[in-house]
């Protein structure tokens, strides 16, 4: 039975792992390799000095019941708590990436591009406190990316040899690698902003921010997907090309965003909700 079961083993060790399962085993390895009594190379056996900090490595109840609980904006935040949770500001939003006008510009694009009518789904619940207008909030989201890109840059730009190999075998391809080393939003937003500043004060005589309604959509429709010459690449397409992935990113990850979604993780069930969807079967 000894040797069955011993034959039985040495054949599982032998079936190959798909990069994925490696992928988790190494990282399963990494946190693994901090805990006491875990094996190293020769034999020898790492310990730490003490217990692992609460909500770091293993889930913490408090942390989850203070999430689940609260219909406020901001999270209340636990005494000693050593979860890092978004702090309100305690002033007005300040851009990082944007001078006044250019956040401006960005703000005006977000909301044509949402659509004027999320303004009224915005509005403040009664019985709730006040929540950031959805487009602020995206245009603030869209600030961070472009402040946080060159510091993405460079740490992409360092990485070690295999850990970058790693990463191209992760994700099957190079591309998503190559991207994170060089993608350059602060020049896509300057080039863009000066390309929309130059056409309407070409085609129309104002200034972007001055012009109606009407002229700031026909710039945008201009650049968009449903411009007449889908093969015109310059800096307003550009422009939009990297905001409208940010803009959507932004909403469907906004409090707004997830309630048009449906989205129900936030809450225990003593069965799946499921998903809605009523199967139609096909007749003969």
């Amino acid at each position: 039975m000894d040797e069955t079961k011993k034959k039985t083993d040495e054949e599982k060790a032998i079936v190959p792992l798909t990069r994925r399962e490696l992928l988790v085993s190494l990282g399963s390895a990494v946190v693994l390799s901090g805990l006491r009594g875990v094996p190293l190379e020769g034999g020898q056996e790492h310990t730490v000095a003490g217990p692992l900090p609460q909500g770091l490595y293993q889930p913490s109840l408090d942390h989850l019941n203070h999430a689940l609980s609260s219909e406020e904006y901001f999270s209340p935040i636990a005494a000693g708590s050593p979860t890092d949770y978004v702090r309100p500001r305690s002033g007005p939003f300040v851009p990082q990436a944007f001078n006044t006008a250019e956040f401006q510009l960005v703000r005006r694009l977000v909301e044509i591009l949402l659509g004027e009518d999320l303004a009224k789904v915005a509005e403040r619940p009664a019985g709730t406190v006040p929540r950031a207008n959805i487009y602020d909030s995206v245009a603030e989201w869209i600030d961070l990316v472009v402040t946080s890109a060159p510091r993405v840059r460079e740490l992409a730009k360092k990485l070690p040899a295999d850990q970058r190999a790693l990463a191209v075998a992760y994700f099957d391809s190079e591309g998503p690698v190559l991207e994170l080393e060089t993608f350059d939003p602060e020049t896509i937003c300057r080039e863009g902003f000066a390309w929309i500043g130059e056409e309407t004060l070409r085609r129309f005589g104002k200034s972007f921010l001055t012009a109606g309604a009407e002229v700031q959509t026909e710039i945008v429709l201009s650049i968009s997907d449903n411009r007449p010459d889908k093969s015109v690449n310059h800096a307003g397409t550009r422009l939009f090309d990297f905001l409208k992935p940010e803009v959507i990113r932004g909403f469907y990850t906004s409090r707004i965003g997830l309630n048009e979604l449906g989205c129900k993780e936030n809450a225990f069930y003593g069965s799946s909700p499921g998903c809605g969807i009523v199967p139609v079967t096909r007749q003969s």
